[in-house]
């Protein structure tokens, strides 16, 4: 059976996460850390980007949500130094036994267990990255504005924060939230797990909260032997919150930011109203 140890390892660089929500957030990540590599992995062109960012800033980088070390540790492969928080200690116990796996690296990579919304390092960083849609998991603006004054606080004069989250469209989302089937699980893929010798099944359902603007997601894995036998199951849950690119702009610029830049892919090609992602490039005003 898959498995992780829900132990939180000794952090290296202090900053622990210990408030009521922060407990709560890190309770819904936890129980993914096993099967996240196999079921969430990544965007096309998304690990690339990143890392060639991380090369060019000629300076240490702070990834937020570095989750089980997807881009943190190839980052780190290439000679940057990388700090990466994350509020789950299972997914940062996943991104050490990975880091092992690998041996030394060319850089450093050090992994630090705390909440984005409040951490605190004694330096400011050339590059500040969260990849992956992680700035959807912040639910309300109090939590997008604490975020986004905690990383300015933490960039340098020159620095770049760069982010990606989804590219909303409220008739796409309208659509699904009264198509009356979202609380029926459906099949979302099939993962093979070889040196366990079994599949992962993944069923995924979700609701739409259109007032708050959230999506609330359950999730049922199933792990499936040779024989078709479900030897275990497991269900999960995701919540995130969507934003519009006017929404986002306001944001950035209450919080101490100018815009860059915004794409619409890693290619950096503009944002428009095809776009499904929102690649965002800020600098502290």
């Amino acid at each position: 059976m898959i498995h992780t140890d829900n132990r939180q390892s000794p952090d290296r660089l202090g900053c622990d996460a210990t408030s009521a929500i922060a407990v709560s957030a890190a309770s819904e990540l936890d129980p993914w850390a096993p099967y996240y590599d196999f079921i969430h992995q990544g965007l096309p062109g998304e690990a690339e980007y990143y890392v060639l960012e991380g090369v060019r800033c000629g300076g240490d980088v702070l990834e937020l949500g570095c989750g089980t070390g997807r881009i943190c540790i190839p980052m780190a492969m290439t000679g940057v130094r990388v700090i990466g928080v994350d509020i789950s200690a299972a997914m940062l116990h996943v991104c050490r036994e990975k880091q092992r796996r690998v041996g030394p690296l060319r850089g450093s990579l050090y992994l630090v267990r705390a909440d984005m919304r409040t951490f605190a390092f004694s330096h400011r960083f050339r590059l500040i990255v969260m990849p992956y849609r992680t700035f959807m998991h912040l639910l309300t603006p109090p939590d997008q504005i604490r975020t986004l004054r905690c990383v300015r606080g933490h960039l340098a004069e020159d620095g770049i924060f760069l982010l990606n989250m989804w590219a909303a469209h409220p008739s796409a989302i309208a659509r699904a939230a009264t198509s009356g089937s979202v609380d029926t699980l459906q099949l979302a893929g099939e993962y093979m797990v070889k040196e366990e010798n079994m599949t992962l099944v993944h069923y995924h359902a979700a609701r739409y909260d259109e007032f708050r603007q959230l999506i609330l997601e359950r999730h049922l894995i199933q792990e499936v032997d040779a024989r078709g036998k479900v030897r275990a199951e497991r269900e999960l849950s995701l919540s995130r919150a969507w934003l519009s690119p006017r929404e986002m702009e306001h944001l950035a610029g209450r919080c101490g930011f100018t815009v860059e830049g915004v794409y619409g892919d890693f290619d950096e090609s503009p944002l428009d109203e095809h776009s499904t992602e929102m690649i965002w490039r800020l600098r502290r005003t």
